[in-house]
């Protein structure tokens, strides 16, 4: 019912986790992560132990003795299914012989993808070539997700998703204005949808709002789009972008004569106005 990607990025230093399901609110459930430790996914009939008690075990081993101690201790392993990679990146994954088809699982290089009640393996095909692809850890989970569903997906249909992801951050490095970023304290991304009708292309604008609030990105040119941003302001009845800036939190993306080209996104979304933005 579920199909999930764990993945470890060794030039981020971050562990994430994307996931989705037609299952209510799937990111409270399956994902399971720790900076510098490691990250996993436990779906099918879930035994949410492997979560907890497979961080606490990834503390001490890597991720094929982590894996092998979880599922020897349990007697309904056949219905689980997990994915984990640990603090190097090594990844693995387990799909039990009762879980409901398509289930199954393909490892690669740093990360992990699985499934079950999957349209066939060519969901998971897709996903793992997103997963080899480039980008910020973040972008290659949400491709993989869309690659899933594009694919069929979950066969029973569509409900939440969800996009975790951890890193290391250098903790002499925070000052204390920085405590009120979670990025600052290890939380780089963390974004769900609970229930939606289409969860993944909500998760898309949820994780643009999130990458517009706290994650550094490249500033644009305000006077570049100086025409579609007044058209948008206009129609969303505001009188100035600072304003429209202010109101949603946007302000360390705004200098005046330059903005966040995520910001500059959501603005133009928001107006429903469609835009390239170089």
């Amino acid at each position: 019912m579920t199909f999930s990607i764990v993945v470890y990025d060794p030039n981020e230093e971050a562990w994430g986790v994307g996931v989705a399901s037609k299952f209510l609110a799937v990111g409270s459930l399956v994902p399971w992560l720790k900076a510098g430790v490691g990250a996993i996914a436990t779906q099918a009939l879930a035994n949410l132990e492997f979560g907890r008690k497979g961080l606490e075990l990834l503390e001490k081993y890597d991720a094929d003795k982590t894996l092998k101690i979880l599922i020897d201790s349990d007697p309904l392993r056949e219905r689980r299914q997990v994915g984990i990679v640990d603090s190097k990146g090594l990844a693995v994954a387990f799909t039990g012989k009762e879980c409901h088809p398509y289930a199954g699982h393909i490892v690669g290089d740093k990360f992990t993808v699985q499934g079950n009640i999957l349209a066939g393996e060519e969901v998971l095909e897709a996903m793992a070539k997103e997963a080899e692809g480039r980008g910020k850890i973040y972008e290659r989970i949400l491709r993989a997700l869309k690659a899933g569903e594009d694919k069929g997906g979950d066969r029973r249909g569509k409900q939440s998703a969800a996009i975790i992801v951890v890193k290391k951050e250098d903790e002499k490095s925070i000052t204390v204005n920085d405590k009120i970023n979670p990025i600052k304290i290890g939380k780089y991304v963390d974004v769900r949808v609970d229930d939606h009708k289409e969860p993944i292309k909500e998760l898309e604008r949820i994780l643009n709002l999130w990458i517009s609030t706290f994650i550094d990105e490249e500033m644009v040119n305000v006077s570049d789009y100086s025409d579609v941003i007044n058209k948008a302001l206009k129609s969303l009845g505001y009188s100035s972008l600072r304003d429209w800036v202010e109101i949603n939190n946007f302000e360390a993306k705004y200098t005046g004569d330059k903005i966040g080209k995520t910001v500059l996104k959501v603005l133009l979304d928001q107006a429903n106005i469609k835009v390239e933005t170089q």
